[in-house]
């Protein structure tokens, strides 16, 4: 499935796009120019915010800590009435300070089990943030709506899968979804870093699933949920405290 359409062209952003177009249950579509996902905005230009005021963008859900959101200042637009932070911390989510401890010889190795183990904790600790990402999203009155964290590949591929699950998207779409980052964002970053990153001693290739999406980390994560909870719904519902008729609603607006 080509998702080029669903890009956004930013300068200062590398990983925005459309979370909308995937085929889903009975023979619906996600819909499109809704629901927007991106890494962070302090770099964006005049001409990146122009181009997100077009998309009519009017919430902007930002999942980084205070420290993050402080260090790099979100660059707004025009049609935005409503910036809902709702921190959720983790260090490899937090891209600038696990790259600091990689710099230092703190952090050495990352495997896709550390990834999925961090992508459950998330989900344990903060479920109440994401519990609160499912209501903003069902609700029309925020629409088009936009969530983001650093990189956008942790936390924001997090709370993508949990819309696209409960959208009845293929399993195998889901985690193109969540692995579309490396193409548009990690795969550049990681060479941008390399040359620091090397001369600080570090090993590129043992770190790398902490700085990429790995596929097998989501899988895991959504196998999880559905060995341990009996699927997403009931994951959201039962974990999340998201209400049944919640749920409803978001499948009856995002499905078309």
């Amino acid at each position: 499935m080509n998702r080029d359409a669903a890009v956004v062209p930013l300068t200062g952003a590398m990983n925005c796009r459309d979370v909308g177009g995937y085929p889903a249950a009975e023979g619906c579509r996600v819909r499109t120019n809704a629901i927007f996902r991106s890494d962070r905005l302090s770099q964006l230009t005049d001409d990146d915010r122009e181009e997100l005021a077009g998309y009519g963008i009017r919430t902007v859900i930002d999942f980084r800590t205070s420290a993050e959101a402080t260090r790099d200042v979100s660059l707004l637009w025009s049609t935005v009435t409503t910036h809902a932070p709702l921190p959720i911390g983790d260090e490899i989510a937090q891209q600038q300070e696990f790259v600091d401890r990689i710099r230092s010889g703190e952090i050495t190795s990352i495997t896709v089990d550390d990834v999925t183990d961090s992508y459950l904790e998330m989900l344990s600790d903060s479920g109440h943030q994401f519990a609160s990402f499912l209501e903003l999203v069902t609700d029309l009155d925020c629409w088009p709506l936009l969530f983001h964290c650093t990189a956008g590949k942790d936390r924001t591929g997090i709370a993508a899968a949990l819309i696209l699950e409960l959208c009845g998207v293929d399993r195998d779409l889901v985690l193109d979804d969540y692995e579309l980052t490396n193409s548009l964002r990690s795969d550049r970053r990681i060479e941008q870093l390399r040359s620091s990153l090397e001369a600080a001693g570090a090993d590129i290739e043992a770190i790398l699933p902490g700085l990429s999406a790995p596929r097998d980390a989501m899988r895991r994560t959504l196998e999880f949920i559905d060995k341990s909870h009996g699927g997403m719904e009931a994951f959201v519902v039962n974990e999340l405290h998201v209400d049944p008729e919640s749920v409803a609603l978001l499948r009856l607006n995002l499905l078309v």
